[in-house]
């Protein structure tokens, strides 16, 4: 298996996926292969750094699997939502501040190395799941929440339910607000709303390289050329987890839609928002929220932190501390 950059066309007609085998053979297709159960493969070592050891936290809807490192104050970083999304989105960021807070990277249900929930689950049940995690991995203490994309959303749900739980929030290139999923099309968001379909169209194309090196291009970098093929490999792994279907058919079918806009009033904490300078949406967002500040970044995509570690870093090295020269897992 080969990623690379620049995606030849084709690949870039991947991720508007449409029905054109037809409804009826799609869905038989489904039924015959889509229901085989998906072998599962081993997770990198390098998804995380070697100082960081693995953990195991129970929640109401299944177990998941961090990393911990550092002591002092406890700082958790939250991967966003897509295709093969895990912890390794954090893994140039993270080890940064081991020095100065005890740092947690954890893996949502449904992602990475989590437990796969059997029903789908909405954002609430994740807020649900998040609070029951602090409560087993920080008892007694208020974590600095740090999420992206999608996740912000999650992060400001969990944080009106239980402002007790967090001490301050910060939110990258956040996606909130709406049910809406960009990469999608309008054929793949149907087919999410037929089970077997959906499955089959996941374990064949959404987690499959042409899928993902062009979801890469568009979506998680501003510019692909920064994207090293360790990127590509760590997405098609985790993606093509058994379970990892889950998750992903849930945000196609809107369920991680958070009504940000009724819980802003209830979010007393710090929130600093860092998107690209022409996020228009993250602005509007930080406007709102009682105290946030928005702190511009160069061009990036839903990777962010992997787009832009050093620059990333940098800007919560003053919240956090630590060292924005330490290279970690870079």
């Amino acid at each position: 298996m080969r990623f690379g950059f620049p995606i030849s066309r084709r690949r870039q007609k991947a991720l508007g996926i449409g029905l054109g085998v037809g409804l009826a053979g799609a869905v038989a297709l489904a039924f015959r292969y889509g229901l085989r159960r998906t072998a599962r493969v081993p997770i990198p070592e390098d998804i995380s750094p070697a100082i960081f050891a693995r953990r195991l936290a129970s929640t109401p809807h299944g177990d998941m699997v961090y990393h911990i490192s550092g002591s002092g104050e406890p700082v958790l970083f939250l991967h966003g939502i897509y295709p093969g999304a895990s912890s390794f989105e954090w893994s140039r960021v993270y080890p940064r501040f081991v020095m100065e807070r005890e740092v947690l990277a954890a893996d949502l249900l449904g992602f990475g190395e989590s437990e796969r929930p059997g029903a789908r689950m909405d954002a609430s049940d994740y807020a649900e799941s998040l609070a029951g995690f602090l409560l087993e991995a920080c008892p007694g203490r208020q974590p600095v929440i740090v999420a992206s994309g999608r996740t912000a959303g999650i992060a400001l749900l969990l944080a009106s339910r239980h402002p007790e739980r967090i001490g301050a929030l910060v939110l990258i290139v956040p996606q909130v607000g709406t049910g809406r999923v960009p990469w999608a099309s309008p054929g793949l968001v149907l087919a999410s709303r037929i089970p077997p379909l959906g499955r089959f169209l996941y374990r064949f194309s959404m987690a499959r390289e042409p899928f993902l090196g062009t979801w890469l291009a568009r979506f998680g970098y501003a510019d692909p050329s920064r994207a090293g093929e360790d990127v590509a490999r760590n997405l098609a792994i985790c993606a093509q987890q058994a379970g990892a279907d889950h998750a992903i058919l849930s945000t196609l079918g809107g369920r991680f839609a958070v009504d940000v806009a009724s819980r802003i009033g209830r979010v007393p904490h710090r929130v600093t928002v860092l998107a690209a300078a022409g996020d228009t949406a993250a602005q509007a967002l930080a406007a709102k929220l009682p105290s946030a500040v928005f702190v511009p970044l160069n061009p990036c995509g839903e990777l962010a932190p992997l787009e832009l570690a050093d620059e990333i870093s940098d800007a919560l090295s003053p919240q956090l501390g630590g060292s924005s020269s330490f290279q970690g897992a870079a």
